[in-house]
């Protein structure tokens, strides 16, 4: 630490004490603040480090003893806060990490539209109810997510949940009805153009 307090600490009460530790961090905040800078990439984390240096260094003037060198004892709670810093840094992009890993409701709401088979009118009656009314307002009638999920007393996330998922069987029921010219999209195929049904 650069810290330029080489003289011994000599309190005559705890008062004296405590006024001299806050004298000390006044005077060499700038100092402090180097240190950090130069261990720290953001300009806000070193700021952010010398409050809690600060905080620190109060929180445990009594733990200061009489005869002992301030700036190795000063360097003792440097050294202690930028290590803090680095477990919570490590702690929060961890949890970023693994959040961004998550998937979200959003993603799905986002789903983009695609052109519809003329042979989904077929297919639907297949479907699960809830299934099937959820993608004729969706995508049939082009209702708004909003209005949805007002009818069925749900989050505008769960209506894009559902409709993922109804999506997600009516492909299954396309690609059994017309084959490989459907491949399991909602794209239009030629099964009706053929005049052919294959049944659901």
């Amino acid at each position: 630490m650069s810290v330029h307090l080489r003289h011994r600490f000599h309190p005559s009460s705890p008062a004296v004490r405590d006024k001299a530790v806050e004298r000390h961090l006044v005077e060499c905040r700038n100092e402090f603040l180097r240190y950090f800078r130069r261990r720290l990439a953001r300009p806000e984390d070193a700021e952010d480090a010398v409050q809690d240096f600060s905080l620190k260094v109060i929180r445990a003037a009594d733990t200061l003893q009489d005869g002992e060198k301030i700036n190795a004892w000063l360097g003792r709670i440097l050294r202690n806060t930028l290590t803090d810093h680095y477990r919570r840094r490590a702690t929060r992009q961890r949890a970023e990490a693994d959040y961004a890993l998550e998937p979200r409701e959003d993603a799905v709401d986002q789903e983009p539209q695609t052109t519809l088979c003329a042979c989904i009118h077929e297919v639907l009656p297949a479907l699960n109810p809830g299934y099937a009314e959820i993608i004729r307002r969706a995508d049939l009638e082009e209702a708004p997510r909003e209005e949805i999920a007002s009818e069925l007393g749900i989050t505008v996330n769960n209506v894009g949940v559902r409709l993922h998922r109804a999506r997600r069987a009516l492909k299954i029921k396309l690609t059994k009805r017309c084959g490989s010219c459907c491949d399991g999209g909602f794209q239009t195929c030629g099964c009706a153009d053929a005049g052919g049904s294959r049944g659901v």
